[in-house]
């Protein structure tokens, strides 16, 4: 490890503090970077305190140069896009384009569906499934007249699942991947309408289960 030398750290005092007048390649030696990025720095607004003209260089205030670079630095840092790196910028503009086609992509597959039609749909959905519930009662009851407590059952079962299946899948944005069946046959993934597994025992069955058991 080498010494530090504490003429190094009062003339990097001096130089941000007091600054003194360089050439070209001391600064860019101060800085470490090469004389060409120096002249990049003067062309986007780092100040000199005598601008380089045909067979001489520019010379440079320490001490301005490194405040300027803060700033530089610190615009940088708050987003303003003026004081942003050329390549940085063209970086960002990259990352942007592709993130903005690969949300169009999946929406173009149907992967992804814009959160306003989905909300619009979910809305009118369950205001229909609501409103039938509400209009239950009054549209079955004149039917349960003289009917057994299995027909009933049965009758209220049939009326829930036309209710339920208003909230089934369908519409433009819900179109099921097909699968593969036997003999390469393909088969919807989901069928239309709702599939009932079993049959409801009703309560006189089980009554009459209970009894003969």
């Amino acid at each position: 490890m080498r010494d530090f030398d504490p003429r190094c750290g009062r003339r990097a005092v001096a130089d941000k503090f007091n600054g003194r007048t360089v050439s070209q390649i001391e600064l860019a030696a101060l800085f470490g970077v090469a004389a060409n990025t120096v002249r990049v720095w003067e062309r986007k607004g780092c100040p000199a305190e005598r601008s380089g003209v045909r067979g001489q260089a520019s010379k440079y205030n320490t001490a301005a140069v490194i405040r300027w670079r803060e700033e530089q630095a610190a615009l940088a840092a708050s987003g303003d896009l003026a004081a942003m790196d050329v390549e940085e910028a063209r970086r960002r503009k990259i990352v942007a384009e592709a993130a903005s086609a690969e949300i169009e992509l999946d929406m173009k597959r149907r992967d992804l569906v814009p959160i306003e039609l989905v909300g619009a749909a979910v809305e009118e959905e369950y205001s229909a499934v609501r409103a039938n519930i509400l209009a239950l009662p009054g549209e079955v009851a004149a039917d349960l007249e003289h009917r057994t407590a299995s027909e009933i059952e049965e009758l209220l079962y049939s009326k829930v699942v036309e209710i339920l299946h208003a909230l089934s899948v369908d519409g433009e944005y819900a179109k099921a991947p097909a699968e593969e069946g036997e003999g390469g046959s393909v088969a919807p993934a989901a069928e239309a309408e709702p599939r009932r597994v079993g049959r409801r025992v009703s309560s006189d069955r089980k009554a009459k289960q209970r009894k003969s058991g």
